[in-house]
């Protein structure tokens, strides 16, 4: 019997050994939360959820009051702001660039707006070309930006080229349901911290939720938001109006780990 103990103890070490490369790689995760909705008038409660998040994680929400800061100030979005800031999280204001044909005066002006009226912590840079042509463009943008003491965060969606880390804070190189993920292939994005690397992942079941992570993280991307919700922004119904659900879930090794070492041990004894 005492093989039998010994066979059983190193299955559940090496049962602990993979769960904690799990926890490890999740504990790193920064997450990045687009919610686009009015913080009212039935979409409260996704706000509430956000401002009473339990996590340990670093979290930097993407605000967007209309396509861009609006042209007056919103006391609702005061209220939340301060309250999202409160909790430690970072606020990015939404800018959209149409993939560097706006003008850089208009972009200016608005991240000028998104200061005075809502002293966010940075910008999250949306319809980002990929073209190395329009590199001046977004190193304008970050320029002015620093020059501001905020973050820039630019959102093509897909692979970019890996220089232009050097003009951004962070930068989100996946945007897309899970049935185009399954097939995506990262570039290599090693000469930039992962958590500078951000994935977004929209129409994922719960039972591919770890899949999504972990391949994230395998590619050099723990800065993630993994949603259930198919973006339907075409029929008014956008997943960004949402809070994902899955938000919460990645603390849930810890107890896979307790439960698993319990189990093993436990058997180990009666098999004892």
């Amino acid at each position: 019997m005492r093989g039998l103990w010994v066979v059983l103890v190193a299955a559940a070490l090496a049962t602990v050994a993979a769960l904690t490369a799990v926890v490890a790689a999740q504990r790193a995760l920064v997450y990045i939360v687009p919610l686009y909705s009015y913080p009212c008038c039935g979409y409260e409660q996704e706000w509430g959820k956000l401002l009473n998040l339990h996590t340990d994680k670093e979290v930097w929400v993407v605000v967007n009051v209309d396509d861009g800061p609006g042209s007056s100030v919103d006391s609702t979005y005061v209220s939340v702001i301060s309250g999202l800031k409160q909790r430690g999280f970072k606020v990015l204001g939404y800018i959209y660039s149409s993939y560097g044909r706006r003008s850089l005066e208009t972009v200016y002006s608005e991240m000028d707006r998104w200061i005075r009226f809502y002293n966010v912590d940075g910008f999250f840079i949306d319809e980002v070309s990929t073209s190395l042509e329009t590199y001046s463009y977004y190193s304008s943008i970050y320029s002015r930006a620093k020059s501001l003491g905020k973050y820039v965060v630019l959102n093509p969606g897909t692979n970019i080229d890996p220089r232009f880390f050097n003009i951004a804070d962070k930068i989100v190189v996946f945007e897309s349901p899970l049935e185009e993920y399954v097939n995506f292939s990262y570039l290599d994005y090693s000469s930039a911290a992962p958590d500078r690397v951000c994935t977004i992942v929209l129409n994922t079941p719960p039972d591919k939720v770890d899949y999504v992570v972990q391949k994230a993280v395998a590619n050099g991307s723990r800065c993630v938001y993994v949603h259930d919700r198919a973006d339907k922004w075409q029929t008014g119904d956008s997943a960004y109006f949402y809070l994902s659900p899955y938000l919460s879930w990645l603390s849930l090794p810890f107890l896979l780990i307790q439960i698993c070492v319990d189990e093993q041990v436990g058997r180990g004894r009666r098999g004892a």
